[in-house]
């Protein structure tokens, strides 16, 4: 069935219309009447009700066609103009208009009506919508009312009008909306009993049955234009552009649609999107197009097998979940080079499964398309890409950010270069108070860096691997302390190397950072300690725990003392510094500090090189 720009609208049994802020019956605006010849009847008078300004024609039920109608109107609604029809008559095609009290169709030549368009004139037509519904044989009343020259019934499809509802609304009226409706040919099928709208699945899933042919259609009574479409088929190619409820595709010659393209026209193009997905086989549900962009694929022989259609304000995002599918992530098998040509040439966009591996593809400006790589948002989660594949276990520096993802590729971590850190350090560890630490930090969200003794880190082996598991960083503080500036070559790398030893048992890695104890550090010290690739990390806030232990003196100096960029020297081997840190930890989270280990610090603000000496950034 074909139809022109057929909208939705809400069949009203209200008593009386509002219209300008007063209730008025109908026939106080205007008197519709007339008269419809029917199949086997004759002429029969229209069913007037004067409540709500609606009148019938025809009959339902009785398998009888409508082969003329006379539609009178009287005007009293103080606009000039009045109402006007035509119909379309079985072998002859569509009539001319005919002004209101004309006959519209035959008699006595057994031929049925199969359309009817019905419009207002002049002023009358700026003020009020002329709305009805035609009673369709197989269909029903299945198509909905329809408005404003729009076609009720079909044409090409030998279906006759069986009955006919007229009445006219105000243009403030709330029974219209703006809407899409579409109606599709399938194969093994043929014509869909039930037109769809508004993202309702139009075809089948899971049944391998192809669509051959679609008709779709718009309107909203404030706007001109309507909607304008075309099909790519199979053997075939792209045809020419069809308009509001034209036939695209083929019928009865056993081809597939293989990709479509919708786009409004007029001023619904400027006030709507149109937004539209395809099932296609082997791919399933692929990503929403838009506005004339192409949905399916032209070239590589895939049927499409469903459609949803949907109208949007213009501007506004993506829908998400239509019609209970919420996720475009299709299971297929493509070869590679099939894959290539779906990614290069724009095809698809979103999820897609193939070979057992799931990627994600995008699609350029200019149409084309290519795989994610690097930091992608997609509805509103960031995920790490690699050559389109999610990247596992990852961290990658992105635009002043680090981006960390777990094991499946989800990002769970991020920090931000834009906003202020701070990098907490505790040195003199691992001890039976580093676990309270580590409770702290995880309630807030905070990192640290711990500079570990060697000698200690077997002891404490549990609290340094969950230490490292957390996201915190594991730094060197020597084997057992000694002061680096009275120390040999070869004893400064030893205890470095040793520490580095009992931390990769625990971990799995050596450490990559050192801090020379009580800071003490030289030229010399230094380009030893560059031989091991390690930079020497000091501080800028010095809290001096282990000489005051006092914890609110050492919350006093953190607090009044930090800012962005700060590394701030604590032990980890003092109560005093446990019960400082329940302070510490939340109030700068809360002052929007990001709490981040030395080397994310670094990461954001150039790096650091094997020998250097840091005490901020």
């Amino acid at each position: 069935m074909t139809f022109k720009k057929i909208i939705s609208a809400i069949l009203t049994a209200a008593v009386a219309i509002t219209f300008a802020g007063v209730s008025v019956k109908a026939e106080a605006n205007y008197v519709l009447g007339g008269m419809a010849h029917v199949q086997d009847q004759g002429d029969t008078a229209a069913s007037w009700n004067a409540e709500t300004g609606e009148i019938t024609l025809g009959s339902r039920g009785l398998s009888r066609r409508l082969e003329k109608i006379n539609i009178s109107f009287e005007n009293n609604t103080g606009y000039g103009g009045s109402l006007e029809y035509r119909v379309h008559i079985q072998d002859y095609g569509w009539t001319e208009w005919l002004p209101a009290g004309t006959d519209a169709g035959t008699a006595g030549q057994s031929k049925r009506l199969e359309g009817i368009e019905i419009r207002l004139t002049g002023d009358l037509a700026a003020y009020y919508n002329v709305v009805y519904r035609a009673h369709i044989q197989d269909y029903g009343d299945a198509q909905g009312w329809v408005a404003n020259g729009a076609l009720a019934g079909s044409t090409g499809e030998s279906k006759r009008v069986e009955e006919i509802k007229v009445k006219l609304e105000p243009k403030s009226s709330p029974s219209f909306s703006s809407s899409v409706i579409y109606h599709v040919h399938r194969q093994d099928f043929g014509w869909e009993s039930d037109w769809k709208s508004n993202g309702a699945v139009s075809g089948t899933t899971g049944q391998s049955k192809r669509l051959e042919a679609i008709t779709l259609s718009v309107s909203d009574p404030a706007y001109s234009g309507g909607i304008k479409y075309r099909t790519h088929v199979q053997d075939i190619g792209w045809q020419d552009w069809k308009y509001d409820g034209d036939l695209s595709g083929t019928t009865g010659m056993g081809k597939r649609l293989e990709a479509i393209q919708i786009e409004l026209t007029g001023d619904m193009a400027s006030n709507y999107d149109v937004y539209y997905r395809v099932h296609v086989e082997g791919f399933g549900w692929l990503g929403w197009a838009k506005n004339g962009e192409s949905a399916g694929t032209s070239g590589l022989s895939l049927r499409l097998e469903a459609i949803q259609v949907i109208m949007t304000a213009k501007g506004a995002s993506a829908p998400g979940s239509v019609a209970g599918i919420t996720s475009v992530r299709p299971e297929s098998t493509f070869s590679d080079a099939d894959l290539d040509t779906i990614v290069s040439q724009g095809i698809y966009s979103g999820w897609i499964t193939a070979g057992g591996s799931t990627y994600y593809i995008i699609k350029n400006a200019d149409g084309t398309g290519k795989f994610a790589d690097g930091v992608v948002n997609i509805d509103g989660t960031d995920f790490i890409f690699s050559n389109g594949k999610l990247a596992p276990n990852q961290r990658i520096v992105s635009n002043n950010k680090i981006y960390y993802t777990d094991g499946s590729g989800n990002v769970y971590r991020i920090v931000d270069g834009d906003k202020p850190m701070v990098a907490l350090t505790y040195d003199d560890g691992p001890t039976q108070y580093t676990n309270q630490i580590l409770d702290i930090l995880e309630a807030n969200g905070g990192k640290a860096t711990f500079f570990v003794m060697g000698c200690l880190v077997s002891s404490n082996a549990d609290a340094v691997k969950r230490a490292y598991d957390m996201g915190c960083q594991i730094g060197s503080h020597t084997w057992d302390h000694p002061t680096l500036t009275k120390c040999s070559t070869d004893k400064i790398l030893q205890e470095l190397n040793s520490t580095d030893a009992a931390v990769q048992a625990v971990i799995g890695c050596p450490t990559s950072i050192m801090r020379p104890p009580g800071g003490a550090q030289n030229g010399t010290v230094a380009s030893i300690i560059a031989q091991t690739g390690k930079p020497l990390i000091l501080w800028s806030v010095d809290t001096r725990d282990w000489e005051n232990k006092n914890s609110q003196m050492i919350i006093n100096n953190v607090l009044s003392n930090v800012k962005d960029g700060s590394i701030i020297l604590m032990h980890d081997r003092l109560g005093c510094t446990v019960t400082a840190s329940q302070t510490i930890i939340p109030t700068l989270t809360a002052q929007g500090y990001q709490l981040v280990t030395v080397e994310e610090m670094a990461l954001l603000n150039g790096g650091m090189v094997p020998g250097g000496v840091y005490r901020c950034f």
